[in-house]
């Protein structure tokens, strides 16, 4: 650092130096994050309309005539389990409004015995029953349902859970760019008088500056949708989420899970009680959601059932029940949920969209958003980039070692918290630093 520089002099020098840093991290991050935030993006804004797209291409197999009162579950059951004579059964959803058909799911993996060529997607299938008549009305397998196809085509390109940390890799980036880029604009909202809504109105017709302030102020609009979106989406990632998860439990944060111990107190005639039966006691319990309720594995084990509508956070459930009294054995719902599992209860299904037409609108506007952020990115490159040449951001050594603490600080920590996006870190100092070290030899040996 020249410190024959004045004071102010040291200042201005500190902050441009700053800036040239931010700017050229925001430029990589750019680089590094785009093609998967486009994709994500775009699978993300199909995922939007996923209940609009599943209403018109599963109403065969969704909705019934109403013909009377729904039979017994019991025999509804028999009926899908002749369909699906070699599937294990998984769990039940039964109706839950007058019209739906019931469902239920079966595990396939234990017929066919092979799973290296599935990627870790889902095998099951799922077969629809009229409860009005115990007749199948068609069957499906897992990933024939546009929502979970529309799911892992979002979270994983479709090729499991080893894809899972391109995601992560993509989401830290886009947080960066995101973190920057708010940095990078602050000087200009102070020069416009302050934090104020003039620094958030763009500049018309001044060719490449229009495009800029397009770029920042339609983010920022957005941001905290887009910040909602990129950590939820982490909290399930691979390795993001796994370090959430272990954060969750040792903060005592973590939703109530089933007992190991739970066991069902199996009386002299052994006879457990009926499907319907279990469901009765369920319904007593959450009468106005639709559940899925899981059978015993053995005869001394439990049904556990959840709700299966995710579109009420606040009615979230998890009950276990002895399979032959019917007994409440283990309860948590909304009130039992600490402060964190309550946020990411409600934070999941946002992510989503799955809380209303208005959820989907606001999603719509923000993978909208994303997809000018990164297409305005890319303009503004061109236009800025000398022919033939990357056109990146410089920085000097200087820059990096002359970085505040706090910076080295969060990119420490988000590389603890987001592994993929550390060892990506440590990738980008290499690659720089080797640059900046050849650059000054090549400038000391000319």
């Amino acid at each position: 650092m020249n410190t024959s520089l004045p004071a102010d002099g040291q200042l201005d020098y500190r902050k441009a130096a700053l800036h040239r840093l931010l700017w050229r991290i925001h430029f990589w991050a750019g680089l590094i994050a785009t093609p998967i935030v486009l994709f994500a993006a775009l699978t993300g804004l199909l995922y939007v309309f996923t209940p609009q797209i599943e209403a018109w291409r599963h109403a065969d197999v969704d909705r019934v005539a109403v013909a009377g009162a729904a039979l017994p579950l019991d025999a509804q059951l028999a009926a899908a389990q002749a369909d699906q004579p070699h599937g294990k059964l998984r769990f039940i959803v039964p109706a839950h409004r007058p019209g739906e058909t019931t469902q239920v799911f079966f595990d396939m993996h234990h017929h066919s015995g092979a799973t290296e060529h599935d990627h870790g997607l889902p095998q099951g299938r799922i077969v629809y029953v009229n409860p009005s008549t115990a007749q199948v009305v068609g069957s499906l397998h897992e990933m024939e349902r546009f929502q979970t196809w529309a799911k892992k085509l979002h979270s994983s390109a479709l090729q499991g859970d080893g894809w899972r940390w391109l995601t992560e890799l993509g989401a830290s980036w886009m947080l960066v760019m995101f973190a920057t880029g708010l940095m990078l604009w602050w000087p200009r909202s102070q020069a416009d008088g302050g934090p104020g809504w003039r620094a958030l109105v763009p500049r018309i017709g001044r060719g490449r500056q229009t495009w800029r302030d397009l770029h920042t102020v339609l983010a920022i609009v957005m941001s905290g949708v887009l910040g909602v979106v990129l950590v939820t989406g982490l909290t399930w990632a691979k390795y993001s989420g796994e370090n959430f998860r272990i954060v969750q439990q040792a903060l005592d944060q973590g939703a109530p899970r089933f007992p190991t111990s739970l066991s069902s107190a199996m009386p002299q005639d052994g006879t457990p009680l009926s499907l319907q039966e279990i469901f009765e006691h369920a319904r007593r319990v959450a009468p106005d959601i639709s559940i899925n309720l899981s059978p015993p594995g053995k005869a001394a084990s439990v049904w556990r059932i959840e709700n299966f509508d995710r579109t009420q956070p606040t009615k979230r459930f998890r009950l276990a029940l002895d399979a032959y009294s019917g007994k409440v054995l283990f309860f948590s719902g909304w009130e039992q949920l600490p402060l964190l599992s309550k946020a990411t209860t409600v934070g999941i299904p946002f992510h989503r969209a799955e809380l209303g037409v208005w959820n989907q609108v606001l999603l719509g506007l923000a993978a909208l958003t994303v997809l000018f952020s990164v297409i305005s990115g890319w303009v503004m490159w061109l236009k800025r980039r000398p022919r033939g040449r990357l056109g990146a951001p410089m920085t000097a050594l200087r820059h990096m070692r002359e970085a505040p603490w706090w910076l080295w600080l969060t990119a420490i920590g988000l590389s603890i918290a987001l592994p993929v996006f550390g060892a990506s870190v440590v990738v980008f100092v290499a690659i720089e630093s080797l640059r900046l070290l050849l650059s000054r030899r090549d400038t000391a040996a000319a």
